[in-house]
């Protein structure tokens, strides 16, 4: 069978969406780990902080977070389409640092709980986020505006772990009530 230039471009294009996309989403089921029962990441949640009035059911973070890397990956995918790796070098060394803080934002609340430095991590993350935005959406406009609803919501995950941090542990006799049961 002959194989055609079209062939190897579909190829190519195709490996490089599971590349772009997939990794981000690979990355994300195992980051998602961090927050199992394993490292009782919920418990620690619900038992030691007081969730703001304001906050989501538990049950919305995981597709909210699913959601969110899998269009970091669209966007990078639909830069490198357009663009490829060589003209795109500036927006991928801001996104890669903003990666670097997606990563890093798992085991830092749920396996060490350590919610000031979760909050300065997500204020990072909003800045990257933002700076990524705006250097996509000057090589390529689609790409930046596909990550606004990730600017959404890490501008309300800046507010929740803000909450989260000033003052919303729960008293000690709730802690030793609800370990109780």
């Amino acid at each position: 069978m002959y194989v055609t230039q079209s062939h190897r471009n579909f190829v190519i294009k195709l490996l490089a969406f599971i590349i772009f996309v997939g990794g981000p989403v690979a990355i994300f089921f195992f980051l998602n780990q961090y927050r199992g029962t394993g490292y009782d990441g919920w418990h620690y949640l619900e038992t030691t902080l007081e969730d703001p009035s304001f906050g989501l059911p538990t049950s919305a973070y995981v597709p909210l977070w699913f959601i969110m890397f899998s269009m970091f990956g669209i966007a990078s995918f639909v830069l490198w389409y357009v663009n490829g790796v060589v003209h795109s070098f500036g927006p991928y060394i801001i996104s890669s640092i903003k990666f670097l803080f997606s990563l890093m934002w798992f085991p830092i609340f749920f396996y060490w709980q350590k919610i000031e430095v979760t909050f300065i991590i997500t204020v990072l993350l909003w800045v990257f986020n933002g700076l990524t935005m705006v250097f996509f959406a000057g090589t390529y406009q689609i790409s930046g505006l596909i990550l606004i609803p990730e600017q959404i919501w890490l501008s309300y995950l800046c507010i929740w772990t803000f909450f989260l941090w000033n003052g919303h542990e729960k008293s000690d006799s709730v802690i030793t009530a609800s370990n109780a049961t």
